[in-house]
């Protein structure tokens, strides 16, 4: 393996792993955000946060797997080789990762704590901020301002889909 190919590879696995672990996180704080809108219990919060995060990092890992699995395939069948890629590696990595970053939303859930949703916002916000800090380091760009950018990313989800909640609550 030559040092581009090495590089390259760990290149695409610190992008699946932020890749995974933002959406992960992003979009089960977004179904937290927006059921905690509509008024309902903390149990049907859990429920739809847990649902959400199970089948944002199934979706991720299969669909991992396939593309990288079609990639390859087309690799072989134009050049008659790959580039070595490991599908169930990528699948298994987009999966965690993206579970991972799903299960930070919910942790407030979990625990018997008083304002639920904003110390699931907090947790997020400082996760996702983290995130984006190490994307930035990772990348040579100022990690100060990724890192609040990938909050802020969050931070607008949460607030839009709490919105709407908000706004069905009022409706029934």
């Amino acid at each position: 393996m030559t040092a581009k190919k090495f590089r390259d590879g760990i290149a695409e696995k610190i992008r699946d792993q932020i890749f995974g672990a933002t959406d992960g996180t992003i979009s089960t704080l977004a179904v937290v955000a927006g059921v905690s809108g509509a008024n309902v219990s903390n149990f049907i919060i859990l429920i739809a946060g847990a649902s959400a995060m199970l089948a944002e990092a199934i979706s991720m890992g299969f669909s991992s797997y396939i593309s990288t699995k079609v990639k390859e395939d087309i690799l072989v069948a134009r050049r008659g080789r790959s580039d070595g890629e490991k599908p169930v590696s990528e699948g298994i990595t987009f999966w965690l990762a993206t579970l991972g970053g799903g299960f930070v939303p919910i942790i407030p859930f979990l625990l018997p704590i008083r304002a639920h949703l904003v110390v699931s916002v907090v947790l997020s916000m400082v996760f996702l901020f983290s995130i984006g800090a190490y994307a930035g380091k990772a990348t040579g760009t100022p990690w100060l301002k990724k890192g609040l950018q990938t909050a802020a990313i969050g931070l607008v989800a949460a607030a839009i889909t709490y919105a709407v909640g908000h706004g069905f609550s009022l409706i029934k």
